[in-house]
């Protein structure tokens, strides 16, 4: 399933702020109550707060939205939320329709119609079909957040590639092709993080009006970095491929304690090649990271040497780097377990066959994300 979302700006008008305000209110209420009452669940909230969401003058759809937000807020608090900004959520055809560029939405005091300018990327969207869609303000500014969803393209081949992708701190992605990606990072990172340290240890007016400018952009950073490189590496490959990653899930909770894996945007990265992969057909699977890294993807052996980022058997003598090595591994040992005839090769790029080897069991996930 292909996911986007497209916000686009609109005019409001009172009675549109005057629902965003009493939605707000309405939020809260429901959140205060299922706090109180130690409610998580939408179905056994609704009959303690519906008739109060009604009293107060929402819709009985935007009163449903409501409930349901609350409670997804409160399951992931800590402690009972306070409202300060809300996104109202749209159902289609139920509280919000778009036809001939006319948006049509509920509010407080019945539809209110509003034309939309379809800026041109988003053109293209409009034949997909239409989700739930939000309503949001960003300081002075509202936007209609339109999601729309359509099957993926994936079909089936029987000469597709495998591509095994590494992810690590020193290189953001290296892939079984011999392609290496964000080698300078980390480098970047280190920079970055000890001119913050300078100017807050500083502590003057001017220090603190870079950090301010500095906000945010280290973020802003990785994310262009990481989309550029899943686009760089899905480019490669063709319809019907697939793609093989390691399930890296609750790794910062497993893993020894290192400042680097926390800074690590591994999710952000898995998640850009993962909608770019399949907008495109090809298929994204996930694998057991267990020995990925130690053990060697020539003769299959854990008796092996790692240091300075260079990986050594010492078995079968077999050497070269450690991320290279790892994205090797993670191409065969898909292929590999799961037995797949349909495919005549994972996608590496170096002279050597793999002889008889061990085969080390895995779990393999196909994933189709719906977003």
């Amino acid at each position: 399933m292909l996911v986007r979302s497209i916000p686009i700006k609109i005019k409001v008008n009172d009675l549109i702020v005057k629902t965003i305000e009493l939605y707000k209110q309405g939020l809260q209420h429901c959140v205060d109550t299922a706090w109180s009452m130690k409610i998580r669940n939408n179905i056994k909230l609704h009959p303690f707060v519906y008739q109060d969401l009604r009293k107060m003058g929402l819709p009985s759809q935007l009163s449903i939205a409501c409930i349901k937000q609350s409670c997804g807020m409160v399951k992931k608090a800590k402690s009972n939320p306070i409202i300060n900004r809300v996104s109202i959520r749209y159902n289609t055809p139920r509280s919000f329709s778009f036809k001939n560029n006319i948006l049509s939405i509920s509010t407080i005091y019945g539809r209110v119609k509003i034309p939309i300018k379809i800026p041109g990327y988003a053109l293209k969207y409009f034949d997909w079909k239409i989700r739930e869609s939000l309503l949001t303000q960003s300081k002075e500014k509202y936007y209609f957040t339109f999601t729309f969803s359509r099957e993926s393209p994936i079909t089936s081949n029987q000469h597709c590639e495998v591509l095994g992708v590494d992810l690590g701190v020193n290189k953001l992605a290296v892939t079984s092709d011999n392609k290496f990606y964000g080698k300078n990072i980390k480098k970047l990172r280190i920079k970055h993080d000890k001119l913050v340290s300078t100017l807050q240890s500083k502590g003057t007016k001017s220090a603190k009006r870079k950090l301010r400018k500095l906000s945010g952009g280290w973020k802003r950073f990785m994310t262009w970095s990481n989309h550029n490189i899943s686009k760089s590496i899905v480019e490669s490959l063709n319809s019907g491929d697939v793609v093989v990653m390691e399930d890296l899930k609750g790794i910062r909770r497993t893993a020894k304690y290192n400042k680097w894996v926390h800074k690590w945007a591994f999710f952000q990265m898995q998640k850009f090649i993962e909608y770019k992969a399949l907008a495109k057909g090809i298929r994204v699977v996930y694998i057991n990271p267990k020995y990925t890294s130690k053990s060697c993807n020539r003769c299959g052996s854990l008796n092996t040497s790692r240091h300075s980022g260079f990986f050594e058997c010492l078995c079968c003598g077999f050497h070269c780097d450690c991320d290279l090595q790892a994205s090797r591994n993670i191409s065969k040992r898909y292929t590999r377990n799961l037995g797949l005839a349909y495919i005549t090769k994972p996608n590496i790029s170096t002279d050597e066959h793999e002889s008889s080897s061990r085969a080390i069991e895995c779990e393999v996930r196909d994933k189709y994300p719906c977003l």
